[in-house]
């Protein structure tokens, strides 16, 4: 399946959150979704026309890693061609605050 963002939306693949704690203990998937979706960096996967049209300063590109709101946008899940399910953000080009340089 493929997203397409309109206008000014963001599509992102936020980093993913690690299954075990510091001390090595397995998270429950309740305690691991909600840390996935309280995720505050990814890399942007795609975006609309209108994106960043009205913001003034650089604006991040396809595959750029960046640092965004956390809980903005809506948590979607897409299938990758290997059947592989994954969480993406749909978020407002607003909601980017930094892009990452390393």
């Amino acid at each position: 399946m493929k997203i397409n963002p309109v206008e000014y939306k963001v599509l992102i693949k936020p980093d993913r959150v690690k299954d075990q704690s510091a001390g090595g203990l397995f998270l429950p998937d309740s305690v691991r979704d909600r840390q996935q979706y309280a995720v505050d960096r990814g890399v942007v996967m795609g975006h609309g026309e209108g994106f960043f049209t009205d913001i003034p300063g650089p604006a991040p590109k396809v595959g750029d890693k960046v640092i965004f709101n956390r809980y903005a946008g809506s948590l979607i899940t897409i299938e990758n061609k290997d059947g592989k399910r994954e969480d993406h953000r749909l978020i407002n080009d607003k909601d980017i605050c930094a892009i990452i340089e390393e």
